[in-house]
């Protein structure tokens, strides 16, 4: 008896006409797959009637990485023989950020040595953007954090006695709205 990648039990010399229990036990990462002579159960009875020759046969473990994301990618996704050492990682979509896996970890880039199936979800969120205005003379609303790509409504109030002239990028409408894309600061300039 005799195996690569796992060990036989019941080797040896035996009288004739005993009855034997052979074992295959493979090595952690492998399986049994056949003995020798074709039959495929790893614990066998076999009457010793002559000498006996068998190998058994054993194949490394085959794990699958299945990994989810919405508004963003993965990659690392595929199927891995077991030890094999990988690398995931979760990649935003534009206006999102990485927020954790389902498993809780944070970092957006993990290292496995594969010893089983990983499944995965990648969780992402919307960035958060800032429109922040400066103004003397008068007040403006709207103001604050929000989601990217959301509409900020800014509306500039003059004090009494003041009157509105326009924004730092040249807009002349009191109230207008942006698209959150980026951070951003604004003057309102009131006389």
């Amino acid at each position: 008896l005799a195996a690569e990648n796992g060990v036989v039990v019941g080797a040896g010399e035996y009288d004739y006409s005993t009855v034997l229990e052979i074992k295959a036990e493979p090595n952690e990462g492998y399986h049994f797959v056949r003995w020798s002579d074709g039959n495929e159960n790893p614990i066998r009875t076999v009457v010793v009637t002559s000498d006996i020759e068998l190998f058994a046969e054993f194949e490394i473990n085959r794990y699958s990485v299945i990994l989810h994301a919405t508004n963003g990618s993965v990659s690392g996704v595929g199927e891995y023989e077991y030890g094999t050492t990988i690398t995931i990682t979760a990649i935003p979509d534009s206006g999102y950020e990485f927020v954790k896996w389902s498993d809780g970890d944070d970092r957006n880039e993990r290292i496995f040595e594969i010893t089983s199936n990983i499944d995965l979800t990648a969780e992402f969120a919307k960035e958060i953007r800032e429109v922040v205005v400066l103004a003397e003379n008068g007040i403006v609303v709207g103001a604050g954090r929000y989601e990217y790509g959301a509409e900020a409504t800014l509306n500039a109030i003059p004090n009494e006695g003041c009157h509105f002239v326009g924004w730092s990028d040249g807009e002349i409408s009191a109230l207008r709205t942006i698209t959150m894309l980026t951070d951003t600061v604004f003057t309102a300039e009131f006389a």
